[in-house]
């Protein structure tokens, strides 16, 4: 039985026709098989309903092969799997008719292709080194299959799984089990995934490809095997040339012990006249902390994708502005790139997202014209703190905040009043953001006269505090805060930020020194062009 299986799956994959298509009512499922002979350098997929598992293998063309339950009412899968072919970019996107019926992809393809997975609820796997590669799910588990000897630079993000490694990764950062940060070998190509919900489980790859039987040995490739523990037993990697160690210990693969960390940078440089310079490379900084100098190990131009929030008080000083207030956040987001992942958020008394991370400005316009007035206080210190939460599940580089506000916390307008005391006072949002990757350009739009009004200088001072503490939250980042004196304003200011959100470069170093002593570490960077100036956070506490 099996050997006229196999028989009917090799004449199908024969068929001179671009899909070609079998049927067995034993297994009762439907399969589509496509190849692609040219040169294939990104591959892209979307299968949010169904499980994708990606192998590389030696040949030069990229197969795929879709497979679904077998439905009367739609007795062929050609017209539920579309394929996009531009130069040598693919894009396959599964659509099923119904999602009790997800489609199951089996994709091969070789080391060479940049591949990019989006995914939902079913598990993703990949076998195999790729040029790259990125992964995203909702709740779908994924596991990545990689050779132990790999060079490979890995970051791994889930909000609410788990991460465990089962390779000798070489770790960057503090301990966490929702994140893993660090490379294999010498490093190399990304590796990046993230979940929101399911775990992420990175292991050696097993069996090798063997072309003279046309598949993979490893016959058990979803099967996770096993690995022994012994009570007590440590593995540990050390880089002698960064200082970066990690130790796993085998009787819980997921606890890792760390002993560097990543220190993550949002860089702007201009001329002594504040006007950007060119395109500038990693060679051309010069990177010190506490007066030593470092390695930089990761580094993206300004041309990279931002993951950026914007945030919006809605608070009674504002609520005469806000059709001023909706039209420039619009403009503000066509302003951006298409690659700029944006979310919006707002706050009154409460804070609430307005919109999560997208690329669709369409969709982002479209829900900032529905904001409503609110104008129920002014909780701005625990806004700005659940705005860090909304950018670390992000889990990515380049983060920025763009908080349009008078910055006056309920705390400092009524200060005797209990009901209105922040979760998070100004302390302790400032030392979480000394902490943060973020760069956050306050938008301050004087709201002072109009407030206060008849009060005079009652209440003058907590104006001036929040513009003090607007600023010091701009220092520490390396921003700029910025000023509008009106709401009509506000356009040409956001086209400012615009500017500067789009000439920042981002890098990242690990110490050369290591010592968690809970000391500031002080952080320069030099730029060696005659004239240069050079904005970037001041430092950190080394805990």
């Amino acid at each position: 039985m099996f050997t006229a299986i196999f028989n009917v799956l090799l004449i199908a994959l024969s068929l001179p026709f671009p899909f070609a298509l079998s049927s067995s009512s034993a297994i009762e499922s439907v399969t589509s098989t496509r190849s692609f002979d040219k040169p294939i350098r990104t591959l892209i997929v979307e299968n949010t309903f169904g499980p994708t598992d990606i192998t590389t293998w030696p040949d030069h063309t990229v197969s795929v092969t879709a497979s679904r339950p077998v439905d009367v009412q739609f007795p062929r899968i050609d017209s539920e799997v579309h394929f996009e072919q531009q130069g040598d970019n693919l894009k396959i996107v599964a659509a099923p008719n119904s999602t009790l019926r997800p489609i199951a992809l089996v994709i091969h393809l070789p080391s060479s292709v940049q591949v990019s997975v989006k995914g939902g609820q079913e598990r993703v796997t990949i076998k195999g080194n790729t040029a790259s590669l990125s992964v995203e799910t909702t709740t779908g588990n994924v596991t990545i299959s990689l050779p132990e000897k790999s060079n490979a630079e890995i970051s791994l993000r889930t909000i609410r799984g788990a991460i465990e490694s089962r390779l000798p990764v070489a770790l960057f950062g503090q301990r966490d089990a929702h994140f893993l940060d660090g490379k294999l070998g010498a490093g190399g190509s990304p590796v990046i995934a993230r979940s929101q919900r399911g775990n992420i489980t990175i292991k050696p790859e097993t069996g090798s490809w063997n072309p003279s039987v046309g598949g993979s040995s490893d016959t058990a490739a979803q099967t996770e095997p096993e690995i022994p523990a012994r009570e007590g037993d440590q593995k540990a990697t050390t880089n002698a040339s960064t200082n970066e160690t990690a130790v796993t210990d085998d009787s819980a693969p997921d606890v890792i012990k760390l002993e560097a960390r990543l220190v993550n940078l949002n860089v702007k440089v201009t001329d002594a006249q504040g006007k950007t310079l060119p395109v500038l490379r990693k060679e051309d900084f010069v990177v010190i902390e506490d007066g030593m100098r470092q390695e930089v190990s990761y580094f993206e131009p300004v041309t990279a994708p931002l993951n950026l929030v914007l945030l919006l008080d809605l608070s009674g000083s504002t609520e005469k502005k806000i059709k001023i207030i909706k039209s420039a956040a619009q403009k503000f987001v066509d302003s951006l790139k298409p690659t700029d992942r944006i979310a919006v958020a707002a706050f009154e008394r409460r804070f609430f997202v307005i919109s999560n991370f997208t690329t669709d400005h369409k969709l982002l316009k479209d829900r900032i014209a529905d904001i409503k007035n609110r104008h129920s206080g002014t909780a701005y210190y625990d806004a700005m703190w659940s705005t860090l939460d909304l950018l670390e599940e992000a889990k990515a580089t380049r983060k920025a905040v763009v908080v349009l506000t008078d910055g006056v916390d309920n705390s400092l307008d009524h200060p005797e009043d209990a009901e209105v005391d922040p979760k998070h006072g100004f302390d302790e949002l400032m030392a979480r953001v000394v902490e943060s990757d973020a760069t956050i350009y306050p938008l301050y739009l004087d709201t002072e006269y109009e407030t206060l009004g008849s009060r005079g200088r009652s209440g003058h001072d907590a104006y001036v505090t929040a513009r003090k503490q607007l600023q010091a939250l701009a220092d520490q980042t390396g921003a700029t805060m910025f000023k509008a004196e009106k709401a009509e304003d506000l356009e040409g200011v956001y086209g400012q930020i615009a500017g500067e959100l789009h000439s920042l470069y981002s890098m990242a170093y690990t110490p050369k020194v290591v010592r968690r002593d809970g000391k500031w570490r002080k952080i320069n960077i030099e730029v060696e062009l005659p004239g240069a100036k050079v904005r970037t956070k001041r430092g950190y506490y080394a805990k």
